[in-house]
């Protein structure tokens, strides 16, 4: 009686194994095979978003730059003429000339800005992609191992076609040795 009880227990294991891999495996593979594209696909290759990273850092050094070196550098070296010309201070005031120098030091200081959350979500779709990456090829090494473990599962259907119940939901309890009902 008890090995009857051990067989139908492991019966019903090996059928709910069953049925837990081939539902793992319907959640598993699609998101397996999504995250198995390549990173171009997704965004860009992992070294043009080094590239474009490298690039907006020395956009915003250079903006920092500009803004210490702005009264040096040619097309801004003007506005620094204007500024110091007596003979345009009867036309305009000193007050409309440094307006404009420090609207065009905040405009920098601002692009500068922009360029640094440029650089730093870069860097955080860098990170994401060589995440997803990781994931793919764990999940993609999960779902092999599951395929493995459905492929000995239906060589035991197979090989057990009599012994297992052909339905899932239910499970065949044979019937115990007859009963001895002679009188003595």
């Amino acid at each position: 009686m008890v090995s009857n009880n051990l067989k139908e227990d492991l019966i019903r294991d090996f059928l709910d194994q069953k049925k837990s891999i081939n539902e793992q495996l319907l959640l598993i593979d699609p998101m397996a095979a999504s995250l198995r594209k390549p990173a171009a696909k997704r965004l860009f290759h992992n070294g043009v978003i080094i590239l474009l990273e490298i690039i907006a850092w020395l956009l915003f050094l250079g903006c920092i730059a500009l803004i210490f070196l702005m009264d040096r550098i040619t097309p801004f070296h003007i506005l620094n003429r204007l500024i110091h010309d007596s003979s345009l201070r009867e036309h305009y005031s000193f007050a409309d000339f440094d307006l404009l120098h420090w609207a065009i030091i905040a405009l920098v200081a601002l692009a500068g800005i922009l360029f640094f959350v440029i650089t730093r979500m870069l860097a955080s779709i860098r990170m994401k992609n060589t995440v997803l990456n990781i994931a793919g090829r764990n999940m993609k090494s999960l779902a092999e191992q599951m395929l493995h473990r459905k492929a000995v599962i239906n060589s035991f259907e197979q090989r057990y076609e009599l012994e297992l119940p052909s339905d899932t939901d239910s499970i065949v309890i044979q019937n115990p040795k007859p009963h001895n009902d002679i009188l003595l």
